[in-house]
């Protein structure tokens, strides 16, 4: 196996300059840093980050922290994708990922200190964005390198990976007006208002305003199918924020035999939408591109946010 004195030797520098070039010190020269990486690659050196990392007192290791989830609630299929992508950007580094999951704030704060005192853990992928989170307060206090992956806070500083949420509601909503020539059209969501339910929400909001249309909210939590059809019997289209929002829904839909008459779009097109409603059409918000770019921004501090594109199938 090749090693950094093979490199240094073959470029007749110091192990010490060897290291400097590979790691991008701006103390050495741009020729010097090309031919001494052109050399790792021929002679198929990899880096050896634990050994790296073990000497700043720093776990090759990269905490992903997931939204609070009580233990009855399904596996929502955008994260396993976006953990998916994470784990193929991470394995080139030799890194890998462990989890923090849990019911309430207060125990999924204590999760991450764990992680970042007890285990080492400096590297962290929040999977949700939230106001005045405790958990993202920490790492900054603390000066923890983390990402978020979807909008960040507001008045915040916070380095982020995210879709264009407001092009993609956008798009979603005019997809089903030109495509299904739907004219009473509302916007699902949950009751709890997070960032990119509202970002979706604005996108629809912006283009029936164009259009001189009528907006129409169903927070589906609190208002069943039966209660809001005999409300809104005029509905003839929905965009729903999100493929597990639409699964809960559907059930009702079909008891009361209105899928037939309802054009439907949904964001994530996850694999288990696409088996089970393989009729609806779906923004693909890409999120196994969206994990690869997060890792990306977490080891490129001079990258402050990344944007990956999504499609409308």
């Amino acid at each position: 196996m090749a090693t950094i004195k093979d490199i240094a030797a073959r470029a007749g520098v110091s192990v010490s300059t060897a290291s400097r070039a590979l790691n991008d010190n701006p103390r050495i020269s741009e020729a010097t840093r090309e031919k001494i990486k052109k050399i790792a690659v021929e002679i198929g050196y990899h880096p050896n980050y634990a050994a790296r990392n073990l000497t700043r007192g720093e776990a090759n290791m990269v905490g992903l922290v997931f939204p609070v989830t009580t233990d009855e609630a399904p596996a929502n299929p955008f994260h396993i994708d976006l953990m998916r992508g994470i784990a193929s950007a991470l394995e080139s580094r030799d890194y890998s990922m462990v989890v923090a999951l849990a019911p309430t704030q207060e125990k999924l704060l204590r999760a991450v200190k764990s992680m970042a005192l007890q285990s080492k853990i400096h590297n962290f992928l929040l999977f949700y964005t939230l106001e005045h989170d405790p958990v993202a307060a920490y790492l900054r206090e603390h000066g923890y390198n983390f990402v978020v992956i979807g909008h960040p806070e507001r008045h915040q500083n916070d380095r982020y990976v995210d879709n264009d949420n407001v092009a993609a509601g956008y798009a979603a909503t005019k997809q089903l007006l030109i495509n299904h020539d739907v004219t009473n059209l509302a916007y699902v969501s949950s009751p709890y208002h997070w960032q990119y339910e509202e970002d979706r929400r604005l996108g629809y909001e912006n283009c029936l305003a164009e259009r001189h249309l009528p907006e129409l909210d169903w927070y589906y939590d609190t208002q069943s199918a039966s209660e809001f059809f005999s409300q809104h019997p005029k509905v003839d289209g929905l965009v729903c924020a999100d493929d597990l929002l639409f699964l809960k829904l559907n059930h009702e839909l079909q008891e009361m035999h209105l899928l037939d008459r309802l054009s439907v779009i949904c964001f994530n097109n996850s694999k288990l939408l696409g088996m089970l409603l393989p009729t609806v059409e779906k923004v693909d918000l890409q999120p196994h591109e969206l994990g690869k770019k997060a890792v990306e921004l977490l080891f490129n501090p001079n990258l402050q946010h990344a944007f990956v594109a999504f499609k409308v199938d």
